[in-house]
């Protein structure tokens, strides 16, 4: 009998921690994903892509997570370029593990050379579109606050409810402020890639050349580390350049002043690297001055760093 009893109770044991073990196998198994999608997005150490599954699924990013370019004859060559060549557009896969929160942190992000060349070229062709749409921002902002004082001069001008309805009403606005709170977070969780300008400041380079001089080099680092504590804040960097010269070479010489800005940002290390988006080659867009002179095309050989604030961030 007491042989049985034993044996009963061997066999329970083992059942349950086969059990365990297989639950905990299961569960680590997962949390490991790899996702394909588009990069629409990206603000710090969070990106945000579009796949086939999720029409935006948040990627955790860091310093250290390797971004590979892969291509070269049957994309053998690889290079890291850094989380900073994640730019919106670009065609993605990304190897990771999901955390409590469903956001899928990368252990590596890999993306072909063609993605990568197609992104910038369209993120370049955006710039003009959202500077229109910035105008059309501003001046919907100036029509909000016609209506606002409009709306406060109606309610200076109601200043006779009685008690009852100012208690009616409180509760109305109370009920009105929980809902605003709810579509505020909402508003925040779906502004990922929105950004507004905050400060800038404009580097200018001799003809032909993408030459940072010491003078210029001394006011950037001081203008990063100055903005380096702006919460929700990234760093734009545009190269730009005169019409003189062929198209080919204006292209060129934009994305190496480009380049060397964000090369002397990098060396402040006021900033870290995810907040950093990928420098952009404007070529002769956008030109600040169209007259012939010498001054004039100076002005436009220019690259500018703009800080943006992530209205996702900051609300």
């Amino acid at each position: 009998m007491n042989i049985q009893r034993q044996l009963r109770t061997t066999c329970s044991l083992a059942i349950s921690m086969a059990a365990l073990a297989s639950v905990g196998i299961t569960a680590a198994h997962a949390q490991q994903a790899t996702v394909e999608g588009f990069v629409i997005g990206r603000s710090g150490e969070q990106m945000a892509i579009k796949t086939p599954d999720s029409p935006r699924l948040t990627v955790i990013l860091s310093d250290n997570t390797p971004a590979t370019e892969k291509g070269g004859f049957l994309g053998m060559s690889h290079k890291n370029l850094g989380i900073e060549a994640l730019v919106p557009g670009l065609s993605v896969k990304v190897e990771g593990s999901y955390n409590p929160d469903h956001q899928l942190v990368a252990k590596k992000v890999v993306f072909s050379r063609t993605s990568l060349s197609t992104a910038k070229a369209v993120e370049s062709g955006l710039y003009p579109v959202n500077a229109e749409v910035a105008g059309v921002k501003d001046q919907q902002r100036s029509d909000r606050k016609d209506i606002e004082q409009s709306q406060a001069d109606i309610a200076k001008n109601s200043q006779d409810i009685d008690t009852t309805k100012q208690g009616l009403d409180a509760t109305t606005q109370a009920t009105a402020g929980n809902t605003t709170a709810i579509g505020t977070t909402n508003t925040r969780i779906g502004s990922l890639d929105q950004f507004e300008t905050k400060d800038s400041i404009t580097v200018n380079f001799a003809n032909g050349k993408a030459t940072v001089s010491k003078k210029d080099k001394d006011q950037l680092a001081d203008f990063v580390k100055a903005v380096a504590d702006t919460p929700g804040s990234m760093i734009e960097v545009q190269g730009y350049a005169s019409t003189s010269g062929s198209a080919t070479l204006n292209q060129r010489l934009s994305q190496e002043r480009a380049d060397a800005v964000l090369a002397i940002i990098q060396q402040t290390g006021a900033v870290p690297m995810t907040r950093i988006l990928a420098p952009a080659a404007m070529g002769t867009t956008n030109q600040v001055a169209t007259e012939h002179t010498r001054s004039a095309q100076a002005e436009n050989r220019r690259v500018v760093v703009t800080i943006v604030v992530n209205k996702g961030i900051t609300g």
